[in-house]
């Protein structure tokens, strides 16, 4: 990250002086190209392109174009000023500007590149480990590996930030607290810069997945909702964490997973157990009965049937606390509790990382059904080398 603020701003001292010496006197070749190297110079500094998207290219012996040119370098260095004042506060700020801009100011070719460039230059063993982030990771759907010349994963993620930039200002704005902002900020830095380390530090080291005291409180009297279910683990730290609860509802959609989910909870109160999907709407689904374990979702197509029910058709109680872990349904389970999350308010627990875009699309669609939820972010990744299990707080 550029920190020579100081540099910069005499840049811009000296460039506003260059821009008026400019209306003055047309044509100053020598000056103009001084320019032009400096500009390439401070927007590959700042952006990491030494051309942004809006700039053109003139014919200076037309004096229209001239004249567009000379009002182009002063919306650039106008810009520069402003990169400036956001990049010298707090750092967690800073990072979240570097990549905004980044994205608002550069072509997406440009960042590609520069992004690949990038994971070139990593160590030949972390590279060889990015090779197997399909096979380690079911929800990612492209793949990096440099001995094909294969970054389709890493274009994926480039073409939906540049989709979503204003969706990522959005949520960083909304976020209510300092860990909340660092945690998205750094598993957005890391997907474009691969810095293991900084990954690893955003991992939860103090709460449970899911529940995190700070956040997240809970009472005898409250009915909570695990969506994926899975074996109960979730359940089961739920009960510890908090305690007394009036009723729990554990949804599974594999049959012998749920098997065991209802053996695992046998000893407690007020469970109940269903294999079903939580959906947009009550339907018929299918899953692929070969999948055993964890990563198993509702498809339009499969060899075993399972029903699919809406939350608002489902439960008819008021509903305290959902936890949605559904490999990339939570949305509509999301669409499915409409009615309980305009009425009731229940605490959100969810798992944003199964598609891409979720981390800015689910928060929104939360806040579209109710503008006064309070949203945060935890990481739960423990060291995994592609970004997951990051959760979305709505409280």
């Amino acid at each position: 990250m550029y920190k020579d603020f100081n540099g910069v701003q005499s840049i811009i001292g000296s460039m506003n002086k260059a821009v008026e010496a400019l209306k003055i006197k047309h044509n100053e070749v020598a000056l103009i190209g001084d320019i032009r190297l400096t500009v390439r110079e401070v927007n590959n500094a700042l952006y990491g392109s030494s051309r942004l998207i809006f700039e053109k290219d003139y014919d200076l012996s037309i004096e229209k174009e001239y004249a567009d040119y000379v009002n182009e370098l002063e919306h650039i260095i106008a810009i520069w000023g402003k990169t400036i004042e956001r990049r010298s506060g707090k750092d967690v700020d800073a990072v979240f500007w570097k990549y905004y801009e980044m994205f608002q100011y550069v072509e997406q070719d440009v960042i590609y590149d520069l992004v690949v460039n990038r994971f070139k230059e990593l160590p030949l063993e972390n590279k060889e480990a990015y090779m197997s982030l399909k096979e380690r990771y079911l929800f990612l759907k492209n793949t990096i590996d440099y001995k094909k010349e294969d970054y389709s994963l890493i274009k994926e993620y480039v073409e939906m930030m540049a989709a979503n930039i204003e969706q990522y200002k959005w949520l960083y704005e909304r976020l209510a607290d300092y860990r909340s902002k660092c945690v998205l900020n750094g598993i957005v830095q890391y997907w474009f810069e691969f810095d293991y380390e900084k990954l690893c530090a955003l991992d939860e080291k103090v709460y449970k997945d899911y529940y995190d005291l700070d956040i997240l409180d809970s009472d005898e009297n409250a009915v909570f909702v695990d969506l994926g279910a899975y074996i109960g683990d979730s359940i089961y730290d739920y009960v510890c964490t908090y305690g007394p609860y009036k009723k729990i509802y554990g949804y599974e959609i594999t049959p012998s997973t749920c098997e065991t989910l209802q053996n695992n909870l046998a000893e407690y109160d007020n469970v109940v157990i269903k294999q079903k999907g939580v959906g947009e709407k009550s339907q018929t689904m299918f899953i692929d009965g070969s999948v055993v374990g964890e990563g198993n979702k509702v498809l339009n197509q499969g060899d075993l049937e399972v029903e699919v029910v809406a939350l608002d058709d489902d439960i008819s109680e008021s509903i305290s606390i959902i936890k949605m872990d559904i490999e990339g349904a939570e949305k509509d389970a999301i669409k499915g509790a409409k009615n309980h999350i305009k009425n009731e308010k229940p605490k959100l627990l969810v798992s944003a990382y199964h598609i891409p875009e979720d981390i800015f699309a689910i928060p929104k669609l939360i806040d579209d059904i109710r503008e006064d939820y309070k949203f945060y972010m935890r990481y739960n990744g423990y060291c995994a080398i592609w970004p997951c299990d990051y959760i979305l707080f709505a409280v």
